[in-house]
């Protein structure tokens, strides 16, 4: 190598190994102060590149977990709260239950009905105010609410939940029904034997019933044969007419025996029946002669004040000196109109006053209610007209039956309404029965189809006024309804409330079961978030983390090698001063 002094080569390979042990030396000390491996893009733009890609989806999907978790938080709150409207359900569905049973009055179903109200009222309070950071979650707002739980786009999960109200909560029913149009049970009411003043009751005179001989008793041989009502006489020969006429009076025949001018007389209350006789000299068969009776009518009374009587909520007036008929005018007369009594009047033929109703309609009798009521009989009006304060029901003329889903139900003579109920509830057909308190006429429900005929008897149908249904088949229909439009205060609606009841709570159980998947995914999510996380945070880290060690190493090398380039370079810089020794 030639000896120069102006160019010095050596001073120049040691200061660029000078810098370039700086350089590294800047490198290893700015990693070990920041614990990363890739501080600029020079130092690993790929790998600059991957850290940041990973660090994205860490930073994300550590918000995902959070986003998981409240979204479980969210489905744990409505859930709760639908767990105490499921309470709430199961307490209407007993109400109902209770309403439905047959000893439960109107004044108890009102009581029910006072609870059932509230209830489904606090339905609606929870579905209002059941909220989560400030968002109702239960009032049919959150519907399809999307939750991030990836760290990219459209990494969702969604679901919503329904309103929980008293309106939102809906339950079906099935119902068939048949109605009685009007039914042959009738109710009948005699009034006792009375006389209005001035008139005089209806009498019947007998006219004795009498026979006599033909021909004067004659000398008799004891072969004759006389029977009188099945009874015999015993004839002797040579019998005398007394003694005949003893003879008779003894046998208990109910006849009474005489002598009537040589003849045999016979008289009796009733008819005489006799058979026999003889041909005996003399003697000849008595001919029996028919009695007669008459009837003097009754004279009719007259009232002797104005009277007022009150039928089936219908108050009827009399006047005063009205007579027996006139009352009965006056009481068919309120038979007709929108306030009828559905009562019909007529006088018996022992001259009483009979009151029949027809179409299944009772009998209800009480004084006059009006305010003049007093003025007019008060408290003696039906006892001047021979009757009684009281209902009396309606009843079946005859045995009858009828079919209802093939089983025949039987029904004997005298049954109330309220009796043809009770066997019809009793028979297991599926149908249930009850009396439509309007017009007692009567009415079937059932959840399924009723089928329904004549039973044995073949007019069945006809007496309980099904004859539109009769043969036919009433189809089950399935009514849609909402909790609100529930109600207990008859029986019929609580069997209905029932079964609309049921579709509620399993409403309820099914979103309940949505927010339990939910749950679970949500769960599931979490779990795989957390482990993803992991993975990726450590990839990252071999990315982008400084490894101390390492580079602890390489800052330890870079200092040795500053520190000898710099004594190095110290040398080489006294290299151009050995020219001065060639010079001497």
């Amino acid at each position: 190598m030639a000896l120069s002094v102006n160019t010095n080569i050596t001073s120049l390979t040691v200061q660029r190994n000078l810098n370039k042990a700086g350089d590294a030396l800047g490198t290893s000390m700015t990693r070990l102060s920041s614990g990363l491996k890739i501080n600029s893009a020079k130092d690993d733009a790929a790998g600059m590149q991957i850290a940041n890609r990973l660090t994205s989806q860490v930073k994300g999907m550590t918000v995902a977990i959070a986003n998981a978790n409240n979204g479980v938080s969210i489905a744990q709150t409505a859930e709760g709260a639908m767990q105490e409207s499921t309470n709430i359900l199961q307490r209407l569905r007993e109400l109902a239950l209770q309403s439905a049973n047959g000893d439960k009055s109107d004044a108890d179903r009102a009581s029910l009905q006072q609870e059932f109200t509230a209830k489904t009222g606090e339905l609606t309070r929870i579905a209002a105010t059941t909220t989560f950071g400030g968002r109702n979650i239960l009032d049919g707002s959150f519907q399809n609410v999307g939750f991030q739980i990836g760290s990219d786009a459209n990494q969702t999960i969604s679901f919503g939940m329904t309103d929980i109200s008293a309106t939102g909560l809906k339950g079906t029913y099935s119902e068939a029904s048949a109605k009685g149009d009007t039914t042959m049970l009738s109710a009948s009411v005699t009034a006792n034997a009375v006389t209005l003043p001035g008139g005089t009751p209806a009498t019947t005179v007998t006219t004795p019933y009498t026979t006599t001989g033909n021909a004067n008793w004659g000398t008799t041989t004891g072969t004759e044969a006389l029977t009188i009502n099945s009874k015999a006489v015993p004839i002797t020969a040579g019998m005398s007419l007394t003694a005949a006429v003893t003879a008779i009076n003894g046998l208990g025949a109910g006849v009474t025996a005489s002598e009537d001018a040589g003849k045999l007389k016979l008289e009796s209350a009733s008819a005489i029946t006799l058979t026999g006789g003889g041909a005996t000299t003399g003697t000849a068969a008595p001919v029996v002669v028919a009695g007669t009776s008459t009837t003097k009518p009754a004279t009719p009374g007259k009232l002797d004040a104005p009277a007022e009587i009150n039928i089936n909520g219908v108050n009827v007036e009399f006047k005063k000196d009205d007579t027996l008929a006139l009352m009965v005018d006056a009481i068919n007369a309120k038979n007709t109109g929108a306030t009828a009594t559905g009562v019909n009047a007529a006088v018996s033929s022992e001259g009483r006053l009979e009151l029949t109703s027809a179409d299944g309609k009772a009998i209800k009798l009480g004084n006059g209610t009006s305010p003049v009521a007093d003025a007019k009989g008060g408290a003696g009006a039906l006892a001047k007209l021979g009757l009684s304060s009281g209902s009396t029901e309606a009843k079946l003329g005859s045995d009858t039956s009828v079919s209802l889903n093939g089983t025949e139900v039987k029904f004997t003579s005298g049954s109330t309404m309220a009796d043809i109920v009770s066997a019809i509830n009793s028979a297991s057909t599926g149908v249930t029965a009850s009396v439509d308190k309007t017009d007692n006429t009567l009415k079937l429900f059932s959840t399924k189809d009723i089928k329904i005929a004549d039973g044995r008897s073949g007019n069945g149908l006809a007496t309980l006024g099904l004859t539109s249904a009769a043969a036919n088949t009433t189809t089950a229909v399935k009514m849609d309804t909402s909790v609100a439009d529930l109600s207990v205060l008859k029986a019929e609606d609580a069997q209905k409330t029932i079964q609309a009841l049921d579709g509620a709570i399993q409403q309820i159980d099914t979103q309940r079961s949505q927010l339990g998947a939910v749950q679970n995914r949500f769960t599931s999510t979490v779990a795989n978030l957390q482990s993803i996380t992991e993975n990726s945070t450590a990839a990252r880290s071999r990315v982008q983390d400084a490894d101390f060690a390492s580079e602890a190493a390489e800052l330890t090398k870079q200092q040795t090698l500053q520190q000898a380039s710099t004594a190095i370079l110290s040398q080489a810089n006294q290299l151009p001063s050995a020219v001065l020794k060639l010079l001497q």
